[in-house]
């Protein structure tokens, strides 16, 4: 029986069934706490009792909770409703690609840009071990933000299993047979070896993609049959006629043969092997190069190697002629041309910093060079590589730098220091010079602009906006907060054209004290007023020849801009995908030059949990890739609670995965930030950072990150157990229950008790940085780390009074963790490579033994963040590490030349 409107499933009220089928009802709902339209897939009354129906609707779940990518629908909740599973997720606007297809082909644009997006939702899928199995158009929806990939009821992770499994999951449409009977529907996408029951793995998905892309190009099935037999003799001997041939493929980009045809390959060993290679073609065949189309008639190169060296050659030709030519000034902006798009790598042994909350990338005005902030062993340095070289080096002195900026003749790189102070390097070399002092936080939020006639302009944090000059002195206000508009912060200056307007993004908060979407305004060095320009989670940027550059759930854009009225013309463009996107405050890893260059940081840290015993023996897990950060184990061993961090708009999620059986569920899901999971003593709660703000936020002038708790498995809200005005990190709960350790932005160790007065007391302020607390098992000794003596080291010392400081690490040392008995202190070495251990007597004195060290994890584990990313079982027999995936999108910069030509297509 079908769910009435107005009827409730938990918090969420039925609105409307929008479809139903064998394997579940789908319903558009509300979700009454968030005020959010939700999808909700309801197995039906009459299948809800058998196992095997109860189990595919299972694997839905884990499948889809395990993936997070921008082109796959998003789960948000899961439950049971009287014995019948249900599953939540994102409501979509739009039309399935089946149903889209009954109107006949897809322009040329749209059918790259679509194969575009759904072979990188297959690659995320890929990674996370998760083969599909069942794409087709049905499960293809087209959204005003492009393709989405649903429906993983048939998705299983590549294990073996039995002969002819694969033959039981066809399913035919009866409303799919033409008049001559023509077989349509799944079997129409399977791989031959489907179709023979073999075992399927990431190719199966392979050989699906090419028909779909075939069908979306010509309208027409890739292969067909007048019965079944003749439909499977046709899918393991037939090939299609090519889409060149074919009348409504004339627009269509002649590589696409080559690349259907590899996907349809009857051998899975002849066809791409992945579906990242896929994608890597199809961003190729999107660019517009006749190179590209040139390179792509051929067996695919590796990346980095031929196309490289094309966009180089093709770069080096235009600044050669520029100086045969005797011009001095930028390159001129070529609209005409094509597009060329390459990868810049980050420095051998070297991971580019996630963009996060400050912009790690930017190119030089005249866009012969890209600086950008990369981490070598641990060492974090400003690196330039100029475009027409293969080599990048590190700026001296710039050790620690943030936010790299460029002067405008391309002579120097301004930057923050971690202590307070903005720089200047000149890139010839020599030590950097000192331009003026900014108090922290300033640093880690907002990247600085420089004007032509020397004008600096930076952010303090909940201030305004200030200009100084790049020769030096002291910095005056050019904005001011507005407490009128709820304004928080303004971030984001950019220069305009005519170097005295500028554009900012102002963060603000709504009249119930909620984060709202940010205003974008164009202000003046003349003038205190200011314009109103658009609402948008991003900043945004001049480029010539008139257009301003923003991100929109990790697409970058560009809409034309009238420079002399302050007015947009047109509707925006998309120039890219993918792009590292920080949605709070509006951060985005992009930068642009006056030649029609971008560059821009890709989006995700995908990365992996496994379990390493004190010999370092690995056992995987099989909770899939994700961009997971920081985690804790639940008292009972049981649970792991989790940050995963979106993709689209840097924002995370908290998770709570079952430890046994790798189900998780979503704990938050407020379309605000909430990170660093902390669970209480009796695992009944879980303590973490949420930016939120409240209806104080706007009295104590911040909405930044504070800390709040909330029941496991329950339905309760949030509660606020702390409020500041600056950002809070939650660090640890001591076993007693009575204390909170937290950490604040200037790396200051305090304590919050639960009882009594309930004032937050100091416990290590310094002018080191203090961090990652871990209470002792019997709550009265602390580890934690300092730099205080130089690198950072751990140390213990007790709670309540005045006592002995003790320093555990020789040599270097981050993330203390305590073994349950206290008889046992772990620690990650100095290169957060290996795993030490300490003996520990615990009594009326205090005794820590020699460390040694456990186990290596090695070089592909090394996180880039805070801290080492490993938890330890209660026994300290296991230990649970995030290793990282070797290859990062957001350690991969994607350079465009003549993005400006791609508006035109």
């Amino acid at each position: 029986m079908t769910m009435s409107p107005g009827a409730r499933l938990g918090p969420y009220e039925i609105v409307a069934l929008v479809g139903a089928g064998g394997m579940g009802e789908v319903y558009k709902a509300l979700d009454k706490r968030l005020d959010r339209t939700v999808a909700i897939k309801l197995l039906p009354a009459d299948v809800a009792d058998r196992a095997d129906r109860r189990a595919r609707f299972e694997t839905e779940a884990r499948a889809i909770s395990s993936l997070n990518h921008p082109h796959i629908c998003t789960l948000f909740d899961v439950g049971d409703e009287g014995g019948r599973p249900f599953i939540v997720m994102e409501y979509l606007e739009g039309e399935t690609l089946d149903d889209r297809l009954t109107r006949g082909s897809l322009p040329a644009a749209d059918v790259v840009r679509y194969a575009v997006q759904i072979a990188d939702a297959l690659a995320h899928a890929h990674r996370a071990r998760i083969v599909h199995r069942d794409l087709k158009p049905g499960n293809v929806m087209l959204t005003p933000t492009g393709a989405k990939l649903l429906d993983f009821g048939l998705a299983r992770r590549p294990v073996l299993e039995p002969a002819g499994g694969a033959l039981t999951t066809v399913t035919v449409d009866p409303r799919k047979l033409t008049a001559e009977g023509t077989i349509l529907g799944t079997f129409q996408y399977m791989a031959p070896e489907q179709l023979e029951g073999k075992d399927a793995d990431a190719r199966t998905d392979i050989f699906a993609f090419g028909t779909l892309v075939y069908e979306m190009a010509t309208g027409r099935k890739a292969f067909t049959g007048e019965s079944q037999a003749s439909l499977i003799a046709s899918i393991l001997t037939a090939q299609p006629q090519p889409i060149s041939t074919s009348r409504v493929g004339a627009g269509l980009p002649t590589a696409l043969d080559h690349l259907i045809e590899r996907c349809l390959a009857k051998n899975p060993d002849d066809r791409w092997q992945t579906a990242r290679d896929l994608k890597l073609e199809l961003d190729w065949i999107a660019g517009g190069s006749q190179a590209g189309r040139a390179a792509l008639a051929s067996v695919s190169k590796p990346r980095g190697s031929r196309r490289e060296r094309i966009a180089w050659a093709l770069f080096a030709v235009a600044s050669a002629a520029a100086v045969v030519a005797g011009v001095l000034r930028p390159v001129p902006t070529v609209v005409n041309g094509d597009v060329t798009r390459f990868v810049v790598e980050p420095p051998a042994g070297s991971l580019i910093i996630p963009a996060e909350n400050s912009s790690r990338i930017a190119l030089s005005p005249d866009g012969r060079q890209l600086a950008f902030v990369a981490s070598t062993g641990g060492r974090q340095r400003i690196w330039v590589r100029p475009l027409a070289s293969l080599a990048a080096r590190p700026l001296d002195g710039t050790d620690g730098g943030l936010a790299p900026f460029w002067s405008p003749d391309g002579r120097f790189v301004g930057f923050f220091t971690r202590s307070g102070e903005l720089k200047k390097a000149d890139v010839s070399g020599g030590p950097p010079r000192l331009i003026c002092t900014a108090p922290p936080p300033n640093p880690v939020e907002g990247t600085p602009t420089w004007g032509r006639d020397g004008t600096i302009l930076f952010n303090k944090f909940l201030d305004g906006i200030y200009r100084v000059s790049a020769e030096g002195g002291e910095p005056t206000r050019v904005t001011q907060v507005d407490k009128a508009r709820r304004e928080l912060n303004h971030y984001w200056p950019s220069f305009l054209p005519d170097g005295r307007h500028f554009l900012y993004t102002a963060t603000n908060l709504d009249a119930g004290g909620i984060r709202a979407t940010p205003s974008v305004y164009v202000a003046s060095l003349d003038s205190m007023d200011v314009k109103p320009l658009a609402q948008l989670h991003s900043k945004m940027v001049y480029a010539p020849p008139g257009y301003l550059l923003f991100v929109e759930e990790g697409s970058l854009l560009a809409r034309a801009f009238d420079a002399a009225t302050l007015e947009f013309r047109g509707e925006p463009v998309q120039i890219a995908e993918g792009v590292g996107y920080f949605r709070t405050v509006g951060n985005a890893g992009f930068s642009v030059s006056t030649t029609g260059i971008v560059a821009y940081q890709g989006a995700g840290d995908a990365s992996r949990f496994v379990w390493y015993d004190r010999h370092g023996n690995v056992t995987e897990t099989d909770w899939g890739e994700q961009n997971y950060g920081l985690a804790r184990i639940s008292p009972d061993g049981q649970q792991v609670a989790v940050d995963i961090t979106d993709p689209r708009t840097g924002a995370a999620d908290i998770w709570v995965y079952d430890i046994s059986r790798g189900a998780p569920v979503r704990f938050t899901s407020d379309v605000q930030d909430e990170s660093g999971p902390v669970w209480s003593p009796d695992g009944r709660r879980i303590l973490f950072r949420m930016n939120r703000g409240g209806p104080d936020s706007l009295r104590m002038g911040s909405a930044a990150p504070n800390l709040y708790a909330k029941t496991v498995g329950g339905v309760a809200q949030e509660e606020l157990i702390l409020a500041d005005p600056e950002p809070l990190f939650a660090e640890d709960w001591s076993a007693d229950g009575q204390w909170i350790a937290y950490n604040n932005r200037n790396a200051d160790l305090l304590i919050l008790p639960l009882a009594g007065d309930r004032k937050p007391r100091p416990f290590r302020t310094t002018r080191f940085i203090e961090n990652d607390a871990r209470f002792s098992p019997d709550s009265a000794r602390i580890a934690f780390v300092s730099t205080e003596s130089g690198p950072p080291e751990v140390y213990v010392t007790t709670v309540r009074e005045s006592g002995e400081t003790k320093r555990i690490s020789i040599g270097g040392g981050t993330a203390p963790r305590w073994r349950r008995d206290g008889k046992e202190l772990f620690y990650a070495s100095a290169d957060r490579r290996s795993i030490m251990a300490v003996p520990i007597e615990s009594g009326p004195t205090f005794n820590a033994g020699i460390p040694r060290r456990l186990f290596t994890i090695g070089a592909d584990a090394t996180p880039v963040g805070r801290n080492v990313v490993y938890e330890v079982t209660a026994s300290g027999d296991r230990f649970l590490v995030n290793v990282p995936n070797r290859d990062p999108e957001s350690s991969r910069i994607t350079v465009v030349l003549n993005w400006a030509a791609a508006l035109a297509k």
